[in-house]
């Protein structure tokens, strides 16, 4: 991928998306290997809102020390033999992390002996806890320190910290590798040091091949913000065309935003666990439907419907009208829609079909 900048490094959603690839079964002989997938990690949540315990959270305040009470790490991972989980955080610069402390110390004791309660488990389901802190590899050592600080302040004021890995990307002439130090090796049970996982390819974007294609929570210019959401709704579109053509008239077929998204995310939809994230993302689906509800309608008339509760149906009396919707589905393009709006609020928003699943259309 010798097209790829070391900006894209820099950005939180190539970053996130780095982190699944590396936990999926992918392939052998893929242009990406699943190294923590292959020792065992898979993914346990995606952005859960998580809290150092109440008690932790007063002894912080007393000594004067800023945390949040909340805090949502982009993905948890987990090794369900073994019971560890490493709390995953993605920052595209050491800046980020400085200017965002209180966080960072919450993020620390999230992920510290405490863990399991933290996550709502017994506590002999943990047997180890780890904050994994991705960042470009010229980032790692002031990330490092900086994390070596709060660490030390935490400790002094008995509030116990948890053990941290830098997780440092670098790109070279060949490959992007993700540079581990001993400690996050002996975790993750990788070398310690440089370890490629995805190969270079002349003029090649990764961006399409990403899990989450789009995330409202990551600060993006405003031409990746239209460049992922358009993937997004290609991907979308591509879905609803396959569940329609396997259709057998005389039918009829939900179209649930759920099975949907899971589906144009490869199945991370169901692990989302930020529900004003999840409520956008619907939102999206709704825009992306209205367009694709008047196209459908335009040929035939009423085959396409919402309804509260349930979300949009369509419905297929004959061969000849499947063949006219099927038709439309090929020549619609989101190119149609203007990607540069934000989807608004709805009276409709709570009426329909709520919460990720697991599983597609």
């Amino acid at each position: 991928m010798t097209s790829i900048p070391n900006e894209l490094l820099k950005d939180p959603l190539f970053q996130l998306n780095a982190v699944l690839w590396l936990t999926q079964p992918l392939p052998g002989g893929s242009e990406i290997t699943p190294l923590l997938y292959n020792q065992g990690f898979t993914v346990y949540a995606i952005a859960p809102l998580l809290g150092p315990p109440l008690d932790l959270r007063l002894a912080a305040q007393e000594a004067g020390i800023s945390m949040q009470e909340r805090v949502r790490p982009d993905a948890v991972l987990a090794h369900e033999s073994d019971r560890k989980f490493a709390f995953t955080e993605c920052k595209a610069s050491s800046s980020v992390l400085t200017s965002s402390t209180a966080q960072a110390r919450s993020l620390l004791v999230v992920a510290g002996p405490r863990a399991a309660e933290v996550l709502g488990l017994a506590s002999g389901q943990v047997s180890a806890s780890l904050l994994g802190l991705v960042i470009p590899e010229s980032d790692r050592e002031p990330v490092t320190q900086t994390l070596v600080s709060f660490s030390k302040e935490l400790d002094e004021n008995r509030l116990p910290a948890g053990r941290f890995s830098v997780l440092g990307f670098v790109l070279t002439d060949t490959d992007i590798s993700i540079v581990i130090n001993d400690l996050g090796s002996a975790f993750f049970a990788l070398p310690a040091g440089a370890n490629p996982f995805m190969k270079r390819e002349p003029d090649t974007d990764p961006k399409p091949l990403y899990f989450i294609p789009y995330d409202p929570d990551v600060v993006q210019s405003e031409q990746e913000k239209v460049f992922c959401k358009r993937v997004l709704f290609e991907r979308m579109h591509s879905t609803i065309t396959a569940a329609i053509g396997r259709a057998n008239p005389p039918a009829e077929l939900a179209l649930e935003s759920q099975k949907i998204l899971n589906d144009a995310m490869f199945g991370m939809y169901g692990h989302w666990e930020n529900p004003g994230s999840a409520k956008h993302m619907r939102r999206l689906y709704r825009e992306f439907m209205d367009a694709l509800t008047q196209a459908v309608n335009a040929v035939v008339l009423g085959a396409m419907v919402f309804q509260p509760g349930e979300g949009w149906r369509i419905s297929l009396q004959n061969e000849e009208q499947h063949e006219r919707v099927i038709d439309t589905l090929t020549r619609f393009s989101c190119e149609t829609l203007d990607l540069r709006i934000e989807p608004q609020p709805s009276l409709f928003d709570d009426l329909e079909d709520n919460g990720p699943v697991r599983g597609g259309v």
